[in-house]
């Protein structure tokens, strides 16, 4: 018998195998495969047979698409809360071409991301004693000679730069913030109006180098809190913030920190309310005792 031939020994016409029970019906980039346009970079049937990722590759996929989403989900949240922060950071472009010599330019040092999360969402800020002085008298020198105050936020341990707000207002000694996150810590509040809401790592200001208060001369990172930048070296550094190409900002933690208020004020009002019960049933058991 011919070995080529379909035929078995009793002359029955040998079937051909179609792919029975535990054999794979679809293969490599078979378009059959009801997997294949899932964007599941973990589903092997994503990938030809003939290209697996490996695991590093897959991680790096998987993490990407993640960002993807959060990047959208938060440009959602941003559009339906603030819209004023929408494209903030073309609303100024050039700024540092068009700056009044007069102007002046300090470091803000924020304990805490979400401190500058109120800062954004109420257009506010509060230094330390000294420092609301030093502000204050730059704002009012500045004014005179129509100038402005620019502030370039940092948070402490961040190692990067998170955006630029410039001063409205002086200090206003008699008012204060209730939601900063260490409590009456920074007595007095100013006015302040956020130009710049970019993330810019330390690094890209590594060859700027000042003075500082203590007469030490340092790079720009190394600045504390209303460390005072000269104008020249303050053009450089606007100029770096506004073309760098960040990957991320705050605006994307802005859901969490406005969760998180919420909840700190839910709690706040029913200690509050705790409070004027007990106080209330006190004063009703002192008048009965009275009487």
């Amino acid at each position: 018998m011919d070995p080529s031939s379909n035929q078995n020994q009793s002359g029955a016409q040998k079937k051909p195998n179609r792919g029975g029970r535990g054999q794979k019906k679809y293969r490599g980039n078979n378009r059959g495969g009801k997997n294949y346009y899932n964007n599941n970079y973990q589903n092997k049937n994503y990938f030809p047979s003939q290209y697996q990722p490996y695991p590093q590759q897959v991680q790096y996929y998987n993490h990407y698409y993640q960002h993807q989403q959060i990047l959208y989900h938060t440009e959602m949240y941003i559009c339906s809360k603030y819209r004023n922060l929408i494209d903030i950071n073309q609303k100024h472009l050039k700024l540092y071409e068009n700056i009044n010599q007069n102007s002046k330019f300090f470091v803000i040092k924020s304990f805490s991301e979400e401190d500058v999360h109120k800062s954004i969402k109420y257009n506010v800020w509060s230094s330390s004693k000294n420092g609301n002085l030093t502000l204050s008298n730059a704002f009012n020198i500045t004014k005179e000679n129509n100038g402005n105050v620019y502030l370039f936020f940092s948070c402490n341990g961040s190692g990067r730069y998170c955006g630029i707000a410039r001063m409205k207002t002086p200090c206003d000694g008699t008012k204060s913030f209730e939601l900063w996150t260490q409590d009456g810590k920074w007595p007095g509040l100013f006015d302040v109006e956020w130009l710049f809401i970019k993330d810019v790592p330390f690094k890209e200001f590594k060859n700027i180098i000042i003075t500082m208060k203590d007469g030490e001369i340092k790079p720009i990172s190394n600045a504390r809190d209303t460390q005072e930048i000269p104008f020249e070296q303050a053009k450089i550094m606007i100029q770096k913030i506004e073309e760098y190409q960040n990957t991320n900002t705050i605006l994307e933690r802005f859901e969490f920190y406005d969760m998180r208020q919420e909840n700190y004020e839910k709690n706040k009002q029913m200690n509050n309310n705790k409070e004027t019960k007990v106080s209330a049933e006190n004063n009703n058991n002192t008048e009965k005792k009275d009487n």
